[in-house]
């Protein structure tokens, strides 16, 4: 009974894959144990690229697929939330990757197609 639960249950979270956004200190805490990457997208309210990346992109199958498979996401706000030392922008959004010491693997500005997006994360797992 207990794998039958157990087999629904994942079943049922993949139907519905979604980024899961953690605070900052708790993704790298999460990317220490499991040699994950973090990605940080930084944000604003009324934003239309970063709207697009979290309507369109980040709800593209593929994407989440890829993504949850070895990226650890942090959504960050850069008018209401603290934004790490090293973390800079010039517009939003912008995706910073770092690695589990929190060394920055690589940067996106803008926002970018599903297609490109996947291609910027796997271009990220070859320099971790």
């Amino acid at each position: 009974m207990k794998k039958i639960f157990l087999i629904i249950s994942l079943l049922a979270s993949s139907l519905f894959a979604e980024i899961v956004w953690l605070k900052y200190d708790d993704a790298v805490e999460q990317v220490k144990k499991n040699n994950k990457i973090i990605m940080v997208m930084l944000s604003r309210e009324d934003c239309p690229t970063c709207e697009y990346m979290e309507d369109i992109v980040f709800e593209d199958k593929k994407v989440l697929e890829e993504f949850n498979k070895d990226f650890i996401g942090v959504h960050l706000d850069i008018h209401n939330d603290f934004i790490p030392e090293g973390l800079t922008y010039i517009g939003t959004p912008t995706f910073h990757f770092l690695n589990k010491f929190e060394r920055r693997l690589d940067r996106l500005d803008g926002g970018a197609n599903a297609k490109d997006f996947m291609d910027k994360l796997k271009e990220v797992k070859t320099k971790h």
